[in-house]
């Protein structure tokens, strides 16, 4: 009977804490916000996770009748911007929108000791869209197809450079990504930011690059770069005679980056529910969908609750690829 007794007891202790949890959670959601909200980008501004950032702060700040600010801090593949979003307060007011998978980051750190978990520091809060790239050389390049730019990595192994905006970048991983499926070895050239990386590969200083739409429409409709391929599993409607990667002859090649609005870990449910809310509504809009088609990116959807599993779902997939790109 004491025994009965004491469990009850403490039965009733842990119904009290969880009741008392959740009546704080649904405080502190009541008042949110009451500050502005600031949204980190791990981009250099005119990127296209820069472009989506600012196109959700304006309608996010508008159903939340907060300023919504962005925080550009590109450097090291997006790990400083990372970084700061991981220790940021988990309270809701401190956001960061990924543009590659983020549980490859601390495996691309130069510490010792990786500054985050990218599985337990973050709250998936939605994912808005997917970004595929293009692979791009200089218009003067002897590579006219995918073809030959592939012969020439097999014929010169480690002497065709590509270019990426940090180690660990979107940009380095589809080079990555190119030489593991077609069994070749590119160099990979390190820059700060995609501007000076795609500056190289148009003065001819670098071989090719794989980047985003932004960063290579207005240099492609301009007579400066040449696409190859598009990285995705479908042709860009802009690009309707490019091929995919996969079409250029390199079989199962896919890579896109995913644009995932991410929160620290710990941050309230209801909070970040009620982001997610917002966002997808937001992404679900006709004004989206037409800002995505100039940018081509393919609207993608998903909440906060399908993103979780979803995300350690993909991290063996892109953990192989890191571990190849670190040789």
């Amino acid at each position: 009977m004491e025994k009965s007794m004491t469990l009850t007891r403490r039965h009733l202790l842990q119904a009290t804490s969880a009741l008392s949890l959740l009546g704080m959670n649904a405080a502190f959601s009541q008042q949110f916000p009451s500050r502005p909200i600031k949204i980190i980008v791990p981009a250099s501004a005119g990127t296209s996770i820069d472009a989506m950032t600012r196109f959700f702060a304006e309608p996010l700040s508008k159903r939340l009748s907060t300023p919504v600010v962005v925080d550009n801090r590109s450097g090291a593949g997006g790990l400083l911007g990372y970084t700061a979003a991981a220790k940021s307060a988990p309270d809701g007011y401190t956001l960061i929108l990924t543009g590659i998978p983020l549980y490859l980051l601390p495996l691309f750190s130069e510490a010792s000791v990786a500054p985050f978990d990218a599985i337990k520091d973050f709250a998936p809060v939605a994912r808005v869209a997917r970004v595929p790239l293009a692979m791009v050389v200089g218009i003067d390049s002897p590579y006219q197809t995918m073809a030959d730019l592939v012969q020439a990595m097999k014929g010169k192994p480690g002497e065709i450079t590509y270019s990426s905006q940090g180690v660990g970048s979107t940009a380095h991983l589809c080079s990555v990504v190119l030489n593991d499926l077609s069994k070749t070895k590119g160099l990979h050239i390190s820059y700060k930011e995609s501007t000076v990386a795609v500056t190289d590969v148009v003065a001819g200083r670098v071989a090719f690059t794989c980047q985003s739409s932004t960063g290579v429409l207005p240099l492609v409709q301009g007579g400066k770069l040449r696409v190859l391929a598009v990285t995705g599993s479908k042709r860009w409607e802009t690009l309707p005679n490019v091929p995919t990667v996969a079409e250029a002859g390199v079989p199962g090649f896919e890579v896109s980056s995913q644009l995932d609005f991410m929160a620290p870990a710990n941050t309230p449910d209801a909070v970040v529910k009620l982001l997610s809310d917002h966002m997808i509504q937001i992404a679900q809009t006709p004004q989206f969908n037409d800002f995505c088609a100039k940018q081509v990116i393919s609207p993608d959807p998903v909440d906060a609750k399908t993103l979780t599993p979803e995300i350690t779902r993909e991290a063996a997939r892109w953990k192989r690829i890191a571990q190849l790109a670190r040789g």
